[in-house]
């Protein structure tokens, strides 16, 4: 029987490093793909300090909360941080108010996501990172609402209200930036299996770096 992630957790937290790397491979790329198209060339670093912090902070983790918001709870704090270090001599970076885009104005993250997934993932860049956060982990990693609360460190009525509105948001930034009226109905009537096609693209991509 495969061990549960609580499972594995806990021997790793009993200093089981071969449960460790299990949860580190289980994981990986997700984490990865959490940072990509964000951060850019910075994602490498900040999944592997991710998974650094976890390896550290593993013994001080609650035996009540999950291991994979709490995870993704450790990623979320090191883009936070990232973010707020690139505006040193400007005001705080806020996630509930600033997006990506306010930090790296290019679109130097998505170059490489090709023509398909630009206009989402254009928009997706210019929501409160917050809700950006929300709104891929629902739709890449299948994430339940109570799961993202717990990364966002929010009520789950709150989460709820959020994506609501961020998805509102998104669909009128996508059609600002649309070139075309042919472009925003693809991207419109595409959200859920774009969603399925990035995720399988970095997997393969992940894949294939292994190898």
């Amino acid at each position: 029987m495969t061990p549960t992630d609580d499972e594995l957790s806990n021997q790793w937290a009993a200093g089981d490093q071969r449960a460790g790397k299990i949860l580190v491979e289980r994981y990986f790329t997700s984490v990865d793909r959490f940072f990509r198209f964000k951060v850019g060339e910075h994602g490498k670093d900040l999944t592997q300090s991710t998974f650094l912090a976890a390896q550290e902070g593993i013994r001080r983790k609650r035996s009540d909360s999950s291991f994979r918001p709490w995870l993704f709870g450790i990623a979320r704090k090191k883009m936070l941080h990232h973010f707020r270090a690139l505006g040193v001599a400007q005001r705080r970076f806020d996630p509930e108010v600033d997006s990506v885009a306010d930090r790296d104005p290019s679109p130097s993250t998505i170059i490489d996501a090709g023509q398909r997934h630009r206009l989402l993932l254009a928009a997706l860049r210019r929501l409160p990172l917050d809700v950006q956060m929300m709104l891929e982990l629902h739709y890449w990693e299948h994430m339940p609402i109570a799961e993202i609360a717990e990364i966002v460190a929010k009520p789950v009525g709150t989460v709820k209200t959020q994506m609501r509105r961020g998805r509102q948001r998104l669909d009128q930034l996508m059609e600002e930036l649309a070139e075309s009226q042919e472009e925003l109905e693809t991207t419109r009537s595409g959200l859920d299996g774009w969603a399925k096609r990035v995720r399988r693209e970095c997997e393969d991509e992940d894949d294939a770096s292994l190898r």
